[in-house]
């Protein structure tokens, strides 16, 4: 139920951390964020992309 709506969510890079937990991006990289945090760039790759809920 509720993970269902969390992984349906979007991230940008810049965008704020509104929940601590694991996300993931587009490469598969995995990180875990904190409520107030800023969502990064890709580690792998420096470049914007898109964060879910992992």
């Amino acid at each position: 139920m509720s993970s269902a709506s969390q992984s349906s969510h979007q991230h940008k890079t810049n965008d704020k951390v509104t929940e601590t937990g694991r996300y993931r991006d587009a490469d598969g990289q995995s990180i875990t964020l904190t409520a107030g945090d800023t969502f990064p760039p890709c580690p792998k790759t420096g470049q914007s992309t898109i964060w879910h809920h992992a």
